[in-house]
């Protein structure tokens, strides 16, 4: 299945734009081409993460706690494979395909959390150099509307 710009939400269209613009003419932007306040309209839904031995295992930088509204987790410096869930595969599959493609990846899925199902969004954005990924940016978004069909992990289609 192709993902275009169409797919999107508008808050995700805006911080792939701005991703866009920072890369340049390069394949992905640094980490150093950001700010921290750069990000401020984003920032409570977005996570940094660092790939371990080229994606075998990945690292919360930071973790964003609005994404776990009411929860009392603090994901900062863990790892993905220390989550005690389900969705460790999914998430390993999702930033793994960041690092197979060095694009942006979208995706869409249905999540359990504990007694309620809620539908999701992921933008992941690579960020590094021609030596490779340092770091990905994810954006996690409550998605309102039914699910209409599910979008594995899957490079964006400029």
């Amino acid at each position: 299945m192709a993902v275009t710009k169409d797919s999107l939400t508008e808050k995700e269209l805006s911080l792939l734009a701005f991703w866009d613009s920072r890369r340049g003419n390069r394949a992905m932007p640094k980490r150093s081409d950001f700010l921290p306040e750069d990000l401020f309209p984003w920032m409570s839904f977005l996570h940094l993460l660092e790939p371990i031995d080229n994606g075998r295992d990945f690292r919360y930088a930071v973790f964003t706690t609005r994404t776990l509204l009411g929860k009392d987790v603090d994901l900062n410096g863990k790892f993905v494979s220390d989550w005690d869930d389900v969705r460790v595969g999914y998430a390993m599959r999702l930033y793994g395909t960041v690092m197979e493609t060095a694009r942006p990846v979208y995706s869409i899925q249905p999540e359990r959390h504990e007694e309620d199902w809620f539908v999701y969004s992921r933008l992941c954005l690579p960020l590094g150099s021609t030596g490779g990924i340092t770091h990905i940016v994810a954006m996690l978004t409550a998605r309102e509307e039914e699910l209409k069909e599910q979008i594995p992990p899957t490079a964006i289609e400029f």
